[in-house]
């Protein structure tokens, strides 16, 4: 369930936690394995939303799972699962990644392209979208042969869709309108 309130609420509660025990940079590494593991097993999501198992049963399973993780990434997980909210895990596990960027200022974009971005041009779009932000922004490169040509810059809440895909949408459903209103 990303996205969530309660997502928010036990990743600030966390992030706060571990920024005063200097813990944070490790809480970050701990949540991102956390977020790629429910994401990619679904039996683990299946036991962390089910709810027939138990609170007990869902925190030893996080912490045989996650054995390896920080005291800060362990203290979050048992809080989670003390609360009988690991059903939210994947949620508080991005919201976490999302504060600890916005703790150093940083923001990323990701630009969805039909082919791979040179070099040259990630440079580009970089020096083009700091004006954009007062933040170090970190450039994502997602590569979607259907947009055809052109891009797609998913920047925080603002999405610039300059795909050849979405142009042709938008002269298709410009041509509709005007073919009906032709008609009457």
């Amino acid at each position: 369930m990303i996205g969530t309130r309660v997502a928010l609420r036990y990743a600030k509660a966390g992030v706060q936690k571990a920024i005063e025990d200097g813990a944070l940079e490790g809480l970050a590494t701990d949540m991102e394995l956390v977020y790629d593991t429910v994401q990619s097993n679904r039996d683990l999501e299946g036991v962390l939303q089910s709810p027939i198992i138990s609170t007990a049963l869902k925190h030893n399973v996080l912490q045989a799972v996650f054995a390896q993780c920080s005291n800060a990434g362990k203290d979050l997980l048992r809080l989670v699962a003390e609360n009988n909210r690991a059903n939210h895990l994947d949620g508080i596990a991005l919201k976490v990644k999302e504060l600890y960027q916005e703790h150093l200022g940083l923001v990323e974009a990701i630009a969805t392209t039909a082919v791979p971005i040179t070099p040259e041009l990630e440079k580009e779009i970089l020096k083009k979208v700091a004006t954009l932000t007062h933040k170090k922004v970190t450039l994502i490169n997602k590569v979607d042969p259907t947009i055809i040509g052109g891009f797609i810059l998913r920047l925080d809440d603002i999405e610039l869709n300059g795909s050849v895909a979405h142009q042709l949408n938008s002269l298709k459903q410009n041509l509709r309108s005007k073919a009906i209103s032709w008609q009457k």
